[in-house]
């Protein structure tokens, strides 16, 4: 019998780590996730999620906004604060992704509604009574649309079919409106918004009716191309559920944090603001320590492991990606560790990324700022970088600053 002969299979080395790293829902990373200790803006008082579940506790119908850059950390503040509001038996909380479910760019006025609806109703027990029902019904076709048959010679393609409607009667009277001297604060909310909360309302009146502590938290509208199709929302859909006891939690687009008009602060009851985290691991530990509970340690050197912090920017999804690409890096170059030539690769490629479709206008907003020289948010080209994540913004010391994209500012030097 020949003696069996053990390989090693480097794959088992780099497996766990990947795994762990892997782009998962807050509910599946579990504990590898690290809360933060206190709030990024202000060190003396709890963190965002704290204060956040705080506030739906102990303010039924409070309504809240998170705003943050793409990367930042927004979902896991969201699920922590989730996870927080579970320590009451009546709590009730609705954690609904609408990036998850639709286009958001291609929502209506009384979507989000919609989307709470059909939620809320998934948590009544059954038997459910024959208002809810049919209240979860009509709002189903509202989110899906209905079929309607008619005969070919009253089908009208220019308008939607209504039976109730007379087409042949032409109306007597036409609407003359004379503006009023009074600017209302916030436009009227629509006819098809009222109705979908009227729906609503139905379904959450046995949830209300026992007492329930209902909190809705609603990620993905920060993603909207145009920062100006979330005030919509605001003022429709957000507004109107108001008239309920219902708490929300929105993120919102980065933009409307630097917005004159002060849209988030004059409407919502308290916005946090989640900038890219402190990077240097001199100052904070916080990205070493997200790294090392996901076993780094184990694969590389304590250099290794500040150099992804630092070239993170801060962000945490470039934190992830960074330690992912230089694991891979190490393991097609048959290496069983992770060492400094790799995070440097793994740099360069994530600095490229960010290069990708910089114009000649982008990239010297960006040496200015390199130089130290002002930068203007008024600017669509700096809004752009900021959205783009190739700018950052930072808080410290009672002030917000920008910075570039350190992967970005790596490889610009180097090509300079």
């Amino acid at each position: 019998m020949e003696p069996t002969t053990v390989t090693f299979d480097r794959r088992q080395v780099y497996r766990p780590f990947l795994a762990s790293l892997s782009p998962s829902s807050p509910n599946v990373l579990g504990d590898l996730i690290i809360a933060p200790e206190h709030d990024p803006r202000e060190p003396d008082q709890p963190p965002i999620h704290m204060a956040f579940a705080n506030a739906a506790e102990l303010t039924r119908g409070v309504q809240m906004a998170l705003v943050g850059g793409i990367g930042s950390g927004k979902t896991t503040e969201l699920w922590l604060t989730s996870k927080v509001l579970k320590r009451h038996q009546d709590a009730i909380n609705l954690l609904i992704d609408l990036a998850e479910i639709t286009d958001l760019n291609q929502l209506n006025p009384g979507a989000v509604l919609i989307a709470i609806g059909m939620q809320l109703y998934r948590k009544i027990k059954k038997p459910r009574s024959e208002e809810v029902t049919l209240a979860f019904k009509k709002l189903r076709e509202l989110a899906h649309g209905t079929t309607k048959w008619v005969a070919p010679d009253e089908f009208d393609p220019t308008v939607d079919f209504d039976p109730d409607v007379d087409f042949d009667e032409e109306p007597e009277l036409v609407p003359v409106h004379t503006p009023g001297l009074l600017k209302p604060r916030f436009p009227a909310i629509q006819r098809e918004v009222v109705d979908v909360l009227d729906l609503v309302k139905e379904i959450a009146a046995p949830l209300l009716g026992s007492d329930a502590q209902i909190t809705v938290i609603i990620d993905g509208l920060d993603r909207l191309i145009q920062p100006e199709r979330f005030r919509q929302f605001a003022e429709q859909d957000l507004r109107a559920l108001r008239a309920t006891q219902i708490s929300l939690i929105v993120a919102a687009p980065l933009l409307l944090w630097f917005d004159k008009s002060r849209f988030l602060q004059d409407y919502f009851d308290e916005v946090k603001h989640l900038p890219a985290a402190i990077s240097d691991p001199d100052e904070s530990d916080f990205l070493n320590q997200i790294l090392l509970r996901r076993g780094a340690a184990d694969l590389m050197d304590g250099h290794e492991i500040s150099d992804i912090s630092r070239f993170s920017g801060g962000v945490l999804r470039d934190l992830i990606t960074l330690a992912r690409t230089s694991a891979e890096t190490a393991y097609r170059e048959d290496k069983d560790r992770i060492d400094a030539s790799h995070v440097r690769s793994a740099v360069q490629q994530l600095g490229k990324r960010y290069l990708v479709g910089l114009g000649k206008t982008h990239r010297a907003r960006i040496r200015r700022l390199m130089e130290n020289e002002e930068f203007l948010l008024e600017n669509p080209v700096s809004k752009e970088l900021l959205v783009n994540r190739q700018v950052l913004e930072y808080f410290s010391n009672g002030r917000d600053f920008f910075a570039v994209h350190p992967a970005l500012k790596e490889v610009l030097q180097e090509s300079s």
